[in-house]
């Protein structure tokens, strides 16, 4: 299993550099009786459970007290996000890391819809060294 989300990782952060298009897109049947991919955080709180999700962003932090829960964040807001060590293969995530993650919509009556993550990708990093030569 974790050989397959490590590939999965890999394919999915080549084929968002040749095939821009498919970055926004989840694999399955897409039609009629199917909720559409959620592509933000902020669609996250008011989609249908098992909803597919593409979200871009950053995971903030590690949540107190809740098992591989994480504080997920893009442009549009926060989310919680569940991502289950396998995930991470081997791959060492920061705050200043831009990761692309595949999932789904948790829903849950006593909660905030959180998304549970399936694969995960870092497609950049952000630079926070002084580059002005002081």
């Amino acid at each position: 299993m974790r050989m397959v989300a490590m590939l999965l990782a890999l394919t999915l952060g080549l084929a968002g550099g040749f095939y821009p298009d498919m970055r926004a897109s989840a694999a399955g049947f897409e039609g009629p009786g199917v909720a559409s991919t959620i592509t933000s955080a902020a669609d996250v709180l008011d989609a249908q459970d098992d909803a597919p999700c593409v979200l871009e962003g950053y995971i903030l932090e590690k949540l107190p007290r809740r098992k591989n829960r994480y504080l997920f964040e893009d442009g549009s807001g926060r989310v919680v996000v569940e991502i289950k060590n396998g995930i991470f293969g081997h791959l060492t995530v920061t705050p200043r890391d831009k990761v692309r993650l595949l999932g789904h919509v948790d829903w849950n009556r006593k909660r905030p819809n959180e998304v549970e993550a399936d694969a995960l990708a870092i497609i950049g990093t952000v630079d926070t060294r002084d580059t002005s030569g002081r």
